[in-house]
């Protein structure tokens, strides 16, 4: 650890209101406009000149990727839907099937390629753990043999050949080789073991360098990986429980992070200027 550096960051805050728990930041290239969600409140977000609006289902909403030009795919506590555009009805295209009452689907992304990868989360502790999901054609979703009390932290390399994941319990990072053409994928291993810094590994994000950005709950930080496994930063946030980091923004080098409710304050979202530039979130188009 001799060798990371702290980098302080002058944060100010995205929106103004708090939220139970933050999470999903994603800069929605097609429409230059900053997204996110609260999961507890089965909300969607986005920032639209400067006001804040939401669309809100009861159901617990873990994820979203970008579709086609305006829409949307969410994965939420009951499966995984479409949303054409902001102000459309949702369509359910695959339930999600489990054994527990308090699974649901947590963190997830469109991978390279175009296909949603989504993990679940069992928040009882006990009985099935969660894992990831890959949606393939027609709908379908394929399990994959990669498993957590909480999957997380799902993010994949600049060129899309490397799938990232963090197993926010054993605060452990995984990697596994990832083909975007056909969504095959290798065996998981160990790509950093954080269990020597503060927090757990939560929401993450990659850089155009290959750099592997994770939110650190209840650690008040987010590191940064670069593509070795190696630690490169520790950024401290003024947040008890920051859940995900993004890159995104109109030149491409802003830093969004979420939270969920700390014990004196609600969650945010806040942002500060990064010297490393974003990767564009690639559209869902296995639908």
């Amino acid at each position: 650890m001799k060798d990371v550096q702290t980098l302080s960051l002058e944060f100010q805050p995205l929106v103004a209101q708090g939220f139970t728990l933050a999470e999903c930041p994603r800069w929605d290239w097609r429409h230059q406009t900053w997204c996110w969600v609260d999961i507890a409140e089965g909300e969607i977000w986005r920032l639209t000149n400067g006001q804040a609006q939401a669309r809100r289902w009861d159901d617990m909403l873990g994820c979203f990727a970008l579709w086609k030009e305006d829409g949307f795919v969410l994965a939420t506590k009951t499966g995984v839907y479409a949303l054409e555009n902001w102000d459309a009805e949702r369509q359910l295209i695959a339930p999600l099937q489990k054994t527990h009452p308090r699974m649901r689907f947590n963190d997830g992304r469109c991978a390279p390629g175009g296909r949603l990868i989504a993990g679940t989360r069992n928040g009882a502790k006990e009985g099935d753990q969660g894992q990831f999901y890959q949606l393939q054609q027609g709908g379908q979703l394929e399990a994959m043999p990669m498993f957590a009390w909480t999957c997380n932290g799902l993010a994949f390399s600049p060129c899309g050949n490397v799938l990232y994941w963090a197993d926010t319990g054993s605060s452990l990072i995984y990697r596994a080789d990832y083909n975007p053409q056909t969504g095959e994928y290798g065996e998981s291993t160990v790509f950093c073991d954080l269990t020597a810094f503060n927090g757990r590994p939560d929401g993450a994000s990659v850089d155009s360098e290959g750099g592997y950005w994770v939110a650190m709950y209840s650690g008040q930080s987010v590191v940064r990986i670069d593509p070795t496994g190696t630690v490169s930063h520790v950024i401290p946030v003024p947040l008890e429980n920051p859940t995900m980091v993004a890159l995104g923004g109109e030149n491409g080098n802003q830093l969004v992070v979420t939270s969920a409710a700390g014990s004196d304050k609600p969650g945010e979202v806040i942002t500060a200027t990064i010297a490393w530039q974003a990767v564009n979130e690639p559209l869902i188009t296995t639908l």
